[in-house]
């Protein structure tokens, strides 16, 4: 039901919208006196407009017109019945206003610039090596100074010749992995790794180091060794044989090695993976993998080098992985997507990434500005210098200077005061025994005002943009009337069992059978099973006896289907002579030879309700939904203004 409701609310916002009422142009109609405006019914129908260039019809204006007319009285007795103050609603529109605002909380320009440079940056590869120190990103102002020490010092040892990059990294780098390989990355790109690291990676020549630089791990030097055009995606398929340890590498080599001998000579690899292959999930399609990416993915890095290496339609000599054995045939190589392609794939990656923070940080000084945001600064000052070093520990009781409602900052017109900003503190993890009061309490409070700056942002949406004000009030009217609806009508004609057999029986006459064949099928694979059938059928043999001689030697050879046609469901029944018993036609679908027994023909006829439950429940909620719209009227007087829609849209041609 849910996702029913998601797509009926779809459907209805686009075809029915409601803003608030906009006065201007000449007054259209009223529903209980109130008025919907010109300037309102020109842009909802603009909305649904598909030639908006042309001046509409007045056929199409008077259609429309009544569609808005049901719509506003529909509107009307769902705030009537006080469905907008239901607690389920108000939750569920809470969810949609939360999504809907997103777009207007970021900065479009930043959002482009990020888009464009990661889709220029997944155009190349970078291989980098990797120097840190681990830092946590609480650390003292002491230890973070001690950290950053340590990595200048290593990195003016490399600069001076006295050691590498790759003996400091082995000897004192605090990464185990990276320890044990010289910090060696491998090749990545965009989105690889997080952005400041990327940031460095990318604007570090080839041969170069990076300067040291913090990320939320600690501090890190990149040694970047190479930089390659991005190799795309490749399309292979391998053979495989399988290894569980160490020593089966050359127990199995004899086999692969005979394989590979096969494929040497001229055997089909298709052929020798059904017969051979272990990866027994890829045998059906050749042994055909998933597009193989150069970066990421769980392929080990041998099998994809060798791949990389092949040409379209080559296979190679047997690879060694973790897996086992391999043999790999490179099909085709997907070049670097367009712009377009991958856009929006790259705006959501940008959503749930640190580079984000850039977009934060616009917009966050964007709205700072707009609304005014301001510090008590001798207030804080005074918070701040109130706190000790016994403050904000687990036990920490705030005193009554902390709670007071001594203004803090303000946003437009509201203010946020000590005691808001303490129930903060003491809902966010306490500071630790050794954490510098003073810092944390700085840095709370940073967070704590830029998540109040964003939260009244969002507050004020509606009275900011225009856009915004209309859109939510067509999600609100729209999940009122789809539970309206739902309740009113589309239930009731499915579980008002009486209510629909008495509106069944009121219009027999509408449902009934046409004349109707009863028919059996033979639907043959080939031409020697078609045979075979016809030579069954002339002998009139049962259909379990037609079965058991055409399919002793081909499973697939014949299929019977049971089928009832009504007069014009098919023309391949239609124009069938019904009063022979046997025909035999051909499947253009699927070229396939197809004898039809009609063994009865069944006369016109009412039809019963569990026969025609659809359509009769379709037309029970149309009835429902008619009747619905002339209570309202009653309860709701409409009025039509006369001559109204000739002024409509006057500037078009």
């Amino acid at each position: 039901m849910h996702i029913l409701k998601k797509l009926i609310f779809i459907l209805f916002v686009f075809n029915a919208t409601i803003t608030n009422a906009q006065i201007g142009g000449p007054a259209i109609f009223s529903v209980d006196g109130d008025t919907v405006w010109g300037a309102e019914f020109e842009r909802v129908f603009s909305k649904n407009d598909k030639t908006p260039d042309v001046r509409p019809t007045m056929a199409e204006l008077e259609e429309y017109l009544d569609l808005y007319v049901r719509f506003k009285l529909k509107v009307k007795e769902a705030y009537t019945l006080g469905m907008d103050t239901n607690q389920n609603f108000i939750k569920e529109l809470a969810g949609y206003r939360k999504q809907l605002a997103q777009p207007y909380l970021t900065d479009k320009t930043v959002t482009e610039n990020l888009i464009q440079e990661a889709f220029d940056r997944m155009k190349s590869e970078i291989e980098a090596s990797n120097l840190m120190i681990h830092l946590s990103p609480a650390a003292s102002p002491a230890d973070t100074l001690l950290a950053w020490n340590r990595i200048n010092n290593w990195r003016n040892i490399i600069s001076s010749g006295k050691k590498t990059f790759e003996q400091i990294t082995r000897d004192s780098s605090t990464d185990d992995h990276g320890r044990k390989n010289e910090g060696r990355l491998g090749y990545f790109t965009a989105f690889s790794m997080i952005y400041p690291f990327e940031n460095q990676a990318y604007n570090t020549k080839v041969g170069a180091m990076s300067v040291p630089f913090r990320t939320l791990y600690g501090y890190h030097i990149l040694k970047v060794t190479d930089k390659r055009t991005s190799r795309g995606d490749l399309k292979v398929a391998h053979i495989l044989i399988r290894v569980n340890n160490e020593t089966e590498y050359e127990k199995n080599k004899p086999r692969i090695d005979a394989i590979y001998d096969r494929l040497e000579n001229g055997e089909d690899f298709k052929s020798l993976v059904m017969d051979f292959s272990e990866d027994f999930n890829t045998r059906e399609s050749g042994g055909q993998l998933n597009w193989l990416k150069s970066i990421g993915g769980a392929v080990p890095e041998d099998f994809k080098e060798s791949a990389y290496t092949l040409k379209d339609g080559a296979y190679s000599k047997p690879v060694k992985t973790e897996l086992g054995w391999h043999i790999i045939k490179r099909i085709e190589q997907k070049g670097s997507p367009k712009f377009k392609e991958v856009k929006e794939s790259i705006k959501f990656k940008i959503g749930r990434d640190s580079r984000s923070e850039l977009n934060k940080e616009a917009v966050l000084k964007r709205i700072k500005v707009e609304n005014k945001f301001t510090i008590n600064q001798t207030g804080w000052n005074a918070y701040l210098t109130s706190l000790n070093d016994t403050s904000l520990l687990y036990n920490w009781v705030p005193t009554a200077f902390h709670t007071s409602n001594t203004a803090l900052f303000t946003i437009g017109d509201k203010t946020y005061t000590y005691s808001d900003f303490t129930k903060q503190l003491r809902g966010d993890a306490a500071r630790k025994p050794n954490q510098d009061v003073t810092g944390f309490c700085k840095d709370a409070f940073e967070s704590f005002a830029d998540n109040m700056n964003f939260q009244y942002e969002e507050s004020v949406l509606e009275s900011k943009y225009d856009d915004f004000k209309y859109l939510m009030q067509e999600y609100r009217d729209g999940i009122l009337l789809f539970e309206l609806s739902n309740k009113t009508v589309w239930n009731k004609a499915s579980e008002d069992t009486a209510g629909l057999r008495t509106f069944f029986e009121g219009r027999r006459d509408n449902y009934v059978w046409k004349p109707r064949a009863v028919t059996k099928s033979y639907v043959c694979s080939s031409k020697k099973s078609a045979r075979k059938v016809k030579k069954y059928l002339k002998k009139d043999s049962s259909d379990k006896a037609i079965l058991t001689a055409v399919n002793k030697d081909d499973a697939l050879g014949v299929n019977i289907v049971y089928k009832t046609y009504e007069t014009g469901q098919t023309d391949n029944i239609d124009h069938l002579d019904w009063n022979k018993s046997l025909h035999k036609i051909k499947d253009k679908s699927t070229n396939n030879k197809v004898f039809i027994r009609i063994t009865d023909i069944l006369p016109s006829g009412r039809k019963k309700l569990k026969e025609t439950l659809g359509p009769v429940t379709s037309d029970y909620q149309k009835f429902l939904e008619e009747k619905w719209i002339e209570d309202l009227k009653v309860k709701y007087p409409v009025a039509l203004y006369d001559g109204a829609l000739n002024e409509l849209f006057s500037d078009q041609k």
